[in-house]
């Protein structure tokens, strides 16, 4: 069974890992590829051998029938577009966040939900066996009761260019741009405990930095390039209770002056043991002497693994690994983290 499949933005994230691994897939047919910047997508059409290049979305659909999209595009086009994907009957892939709005995230499930369309997010952490294994120990009941997780991914210089800094298209700053990614991996890991109170932190600490030989994400946009609106923050934190009683604290930055610490780090305390995703460890005792074990598994391309299993959802038409329902859940507790900055309190979820 071959699945035709659409790409809508032909920015970084598609040319890193979606196009490529669809492209070398044997059961999909790349049909077509949407961006408003139609010379780029011509360019990267011709990289991959797509044939049909549009700027807009309605065009694509009235030309094919698309069994599957990817959406590749700024976080707040992110569910009006899966929307339309969904009303003609096409499964979706969308880049994280799903939202940056809680209710416009469950208008999106329950839109997924009546169709019986797939609607996967695009959580690629997920699929790291490095990620893997370590569920693996939580949900064998190794590390004990699970009281303490910590989750950061920290940059000292590292704020990307273009739409990113714009809050009207990016929705906020590292929260939503790598934040999401591990605290969705933390929690995922940790048996996707249901939250109660969240206290939140965003602030601009730097803003426009000049510092020269550093190495940043760009927008494929060349003229997308200059931060020329920053009106999102650059550090955000959290502390989120859970109802087990579980609590996890979230550190992400885009630029700090700290150690730069830019890896996703997860780390995971029990009453029996503890975990960590770098360096992959497992720490507890042995005949009552402590221990620490490393933690041997192969590497895989987990975007490559991202793409085939949601191929192979949409062929058989079952769950994915990260849905539509969970990823509206991530962004309930990402939306609890701004307004309890905003309110200069801890809210309740």
């Amino acid at each position: 069974m071959t699945i035709k499949v659409g790409v809508i933005g032909t920015g970084s994230i598609a040319d890193l890992a979606h196009l490529p691994n669809y492209h070398k897939h044997k059961d999909v047919e790349l049909v077509a590829l949407v961006d408003f910047n139609e010379a780029r997508a011509r360019m990267i059409a011709d990289k991959y051998g797509v044939e049909h290049v549009y700027s807009d979305v309605a065009r694509m659909f009235q030309n094919h029938q698309l069994d599957a999209v990817s959406i590749c595009t700024p976080n707040t086009s992110h569910v009006p577009l899966a929307l339309t994907a969904i009303e003609h009957g096409a499964d979706v892939l969308l880049e994280k966040p799903l939202s940056t709005d809680y209710s416009e995230a469950q208008k999106l499930v329950e839109m997924a939900k009546q169709n019986n369309r797939i609607c996967m997010i695009g959580m690629p952490h997920r699929f790291r066996n490095e990620a893997r294994v370590l569920k693996r120990f939580v949900d064998n009941g190794d590390l004990g009761n699970l009281y303490y997780v910590k989750a950061k991914i920290l940059r000292r210089r590292g704020t990307p260019t273009g739409w990113f800094t714009d809050k009207a298209k990016s929705g906020g700053g590292p929260l939503m741009d790598i934040g999401v990614h591990v605290l969705d991996l933390a929690w995922w890991i940790t048996g996707m405990q249901k939250p109660t109170t969240i206290s939140g932190q965003l602030v601009q600490g730097l803003g426009k930095y000049s510092t020269v030989m550093t190495s940043r994400w760009k927008s494929a946009d060349g003229a997308n390039q200059d931060n020329s609106v920053f009106d999102v923050e650059d550090f955000a934190s959290a502390y989120i209770r859970f109802e087990n009683g579980m609590v996890l604290s979230l550190e992400v930055s885009w630029a700090l002056n700290g150690p730069q610490d830019d890896a996703v780090k997860v780390d995971v305390y029990g009453s029996q043991g503890g975990v960590s995703i770098d360096p992959l460890c497992f720490y507890g005792e042995r005949s009552n002497v402590l221990a620490e074990s490393h933690i041997d598994v192969v590497k895989n391309d987990f975007y490559q693994d991202e793409i085939d299993h949601f191929v192979e959802c949409v062929k058989n038409h079952t769950q994915p690994l990260i849905d539509a329902e969970e990823g509206a859940r991530v962004v309930q507790m990402l939306a609890a983290i701004v307004k309890s900055n905003e309110l200069g309190r801890e809210v309740v979820i």
